[in-house]
């Protein structure tokens, strides 16, 4: 690649982080439907032609969004352990680690827990293609893959409920564990609690979801 190509290729990438940033910031703030994608760009500081050269529509936008703000997280949390250490968890451990994950995006990112939730609603309410979604899949699937290998390997070792399969199992404790913190964090829970305070429902939660994982 020629040094000028290079250099496009950095300035595009750098552009289209400002997007998303930008794009993060207002929607998790005021919500999808409520921001348009010249407001996004003049956040950026970005030419709204400039815009549609990276994303044709808002909802290819709000993919993007989700996808670098949850890899972020993930590759975050997986780096934090370490390859040798996640390939030794069983499967209690991993579902530990996805949770006390969400956890702590509950008391210090509460923001992208707000966007996730907004998110989901808006891509149903449009009819946005599954076609579309795989980006913002792809984060989660090398925990997904370490915990159905945990599942296999618990056999010998800390066994998990059979009468479920892995792949299901995951997904009840994935969506469960993010849905009632995304709810929490919208403040869209009745409880005496102070709205923020919740954390420790979530522990509980957790707590729940691990005796379950057991068939108890």
């Amino acid at each position: 690649m020629t040094r000028n190509a290079e250099r496009d290729k950095l300035e595009a990438e750098r552009r289209k982080t400002q997007l998303i940033e930008a794009g993060f910031e207002l929607f998790a703030r005021y919500g999808i439907e409520s921001v348009s994608l010249s407001a996004v760009a003049k956040k950026a500081d970005v030419a709204a032609s400039t815009m549609y050269k990276y994303f044709q529509n808002k909802a290819s936008l709000a993919v993007a969004i989700s996808a670098r703000i949850w890899s972020d997280v993930w590759t975050t949390s997986r780096e934090q352990q370490g390859a040798d250490t996640l390939a030794q968890m069983d499967p209690y451990q991993l579902f530990e680690l996805y949770a006390n994950t969400i956890i702590g995006l509950y008391l210090e990112r509460p923001q992208i827990l707000r966007y996730s939730a907004n998110y989901k609603t808006y891509i149903r309410r449009e009819n946005v293609p599954e076609g579309m979604l795989g980006e913002h899949l792809d984060p989660l699937r090398p925990i997904a893959e370490l915990f159905l290998g945990s599942c296999k390997a618990a056999a010998t070792g800390t066994p998990v409920r059979t009468d479920v399969s892995p792949e299901k199992m995951f997904s009840f404790l994935a969506l469960t564990m993010l849905t009632m913190a995304e709810r929490y964090a919208q403040g869209l829970v009745w409880t005496e609690v102070p709205k923020g305070a919740h954390a420790d429902d979530l522990v509980q939660l957790k707590n729940l979801l691990l005796i379950w994982m057991k068939g108890e």
